[in-house]
């Protein structure tokens, strides 16, 4: 190295002064020139200070502030709500039953919940109070408050042929929310008719409107009003006729006809006869139907459910088993057959003939026993006939397009016998009550099965029926009780 380009003198040192500490005097490295490395540590009092501003880091934070409480109003809230706390707590565990317990394969939850017992009074306890209401009939009504709908019930004791069927009525609940939101139903009012109710059932395309039928053949039709200004409601009597045919054990209604806009009522009769009746401005018979088949020509047929599967064919069912498929756009007379003699005396036709017909029909792949239920479902652009007899074997027909003798699937709930099945909207389950306020639960694709347990009511139900909006159930009647289950999705 050449060090004649190096010189050894010192040369000054710059100050630059430190701010923060401007009265301490600072010790500084000498910048001699030397091979030695530089110090491993500089002094500290050479590094700046950062100074931090005491109240900046002491402040209180606004997510903490302080707030205040009313005592007064927080301690009259306590004790309004103690009350109905300590009615929950001493009732104990609601009873609930999540269909996905035991089934892991989907995401949506079925939630089932007892919601309210209803009981109804004995029309007559002097002469019915020894037997038990063990007959029933129930429809959902239209939307009333939070998704609940009103209802109508009626109850009877099982009929003889030589019971009178007298005292009977129909009590029409509606739905009212309490001061923290819960919906419970109140009875509204009570309307009288000629004889027990067999059958109720609600028009779909104006669900403030209703028909029901009796033992006695009587046909009724009712109309529920909310009168806004008086804030009063009311059910009133449209329609009544006494027929001259059986019982009525079932009653379907038709789309409203695009130019006179009136309804169709068809009551089912378990005599074999089927009544048409338009519903309108005025209210009368159109047409009546004998149901009658090549197989069963030799004996009298008895029917026990109908559903209309458009504003010209609906489906029966018999006791024997039979479901049978009826179209009314090409209709036979029956006053004469066409070989002109008379029709047969298995069937007893009123002297009237005049609007008496016999529709097409078609057989569909029959049960065993005796149908019991009859829905129709639509999934996916097809139209599903459900039917399910006394053992609990359920058949699906696709009826969408053409009509399909054999079902597309057949299902055998377990035993014990099941009399009535209701099938949630995406057909994956199957409710059904059994005894003593037990409803059971089915999933169609596994097969399981699993029951909620009520409680407290004896008896064996013959009616379940769910809700238009499919929130609802109602089953009973358990000797004069029905029981109210609310239904969830939890996805």
């Amino acid at each position: 190295m050449n060090l004649d380009r190096f010189t050894m003198i010192s040369n000054k040192v710059v100050e630059f002064k430190s701010t923060f500490r401007t009265g301490e005097v600072l010790r500084l490295v000498e910048t001699s020139i030397g091979t030695d490395p530089p110090a491993p540590k500089l002094d500290a009092g050479t590094a700046p200070i950062e100074r931090k501003d005491v109240a900046v880091q002491t402040g209180g934070s606004p997510r903490h502030t302080l707030v205040t409480c009313d005592d007064i109003k927080l301690s009259n809230w306590l004790q309004k709500i103690y009350p109905l706390v300590d009615e929950e707590l001493s009732a104990g565990v609601t009873e609930s039953y999540d269909v996905n317990d035991n089934f892991s394969d989907t995401t949506e939850r079925l939630i089932i919940r007892k919601h309210q017992e209803l009981m109804l009074k004995r029309s007559n306890p002097s002469t019915d109070g020894c037997q038990k209401l063990s007959m029933g009939a129930a429809a959902w009504l239209s939307i009333a408050t939070r998704d609940a709908p009103l209802l109508v019930l009626s109850c009877s004791s099982y009929h003889e042929a030589w019971c009178e069927h007298t005292y009977s009525s129909i009590t029409a609940f509606t739905p009212r929310r309490d001061t923290y939101g819960s919906v419970q139903w109140v009875e509204l009012c009570s309307n009288p008719v000629k004889a027990c109710i067999e059958s109720l059932e609600t028009n779909p395309f104006n669900k403030d409107m209703f028909a029901g039928g009796t033992v006695s053949g009587d046909v009724y039709i009712w109309h529920y009003e909310l009168d806004l200004k008086h804030e009063q409601n009311s059910l009133s009597e449209l329609f009544s006729e006494t027929t001259d045919y059986g019982k009525v054990v079932d009653m379907a209604w038709m789309k409203p006809n695009p130019l006179t806009k009136d309804f169709g009522l068809l009551s089912c009769h378990s005599d074999g006869i089927v009544i048409l009746w338009k519903v309108g401005k005025h209210v009368g018979k159109d047409k009546t139907f004998r149901i009658s088949t090549p197989s069963a020509s030799q004996k009298a047929i008895i029917l026990t459910q109908i559903l209309t599967i458009s504003n010209s064919e609906f489906v029966v069912s018999t006791v024997d088993g039979s479901l049978l498929l009826c179209s009314i756009t090409q209709l036979i007379p029956i006053g004469k057959g066409s070989n002109g003699s008379a029709p047969s005396s298995t069937t007893p036709i009123s002297s009237n003939t005049k609007n008496c017909f016999a529709p097409a029909i078609t057989e569909l792949q029959p049960h065993s026993f005796a149908v019991t239920t009859l829905l129709k479902m639509e999934n996916s652009r097809q139209q599903i006939l459900v039917s399910c007899d006394l053992t609990g074997e359920v058949y699906f027909h696709d009826i969408s397009d053409a009509i399909n003798s054999t079902p597309t699937l057949i299902i055998k709930m377990p035993l014990p016998f099941k009399n009535k099945i209701v099938c949630s909207d995406d057909m994956r389950f199957i409710m059904s009550p059994n005894n003593n306020g037990v409803l059971d639960v089915y999933k169609i694709d596994s097969g399981s099965q699993e029951s909620i347990e009520s409680g407290g009511l004896q008896g064996k139900p013959n009616i379940i029926r769910f809700s238009c909006n499919g929130k609802w159930i109602i089953t009973g009647p358990y000797d004069g009780g029905f029981i109210i289950y609310s239904v969830a999705m939890d996805i």
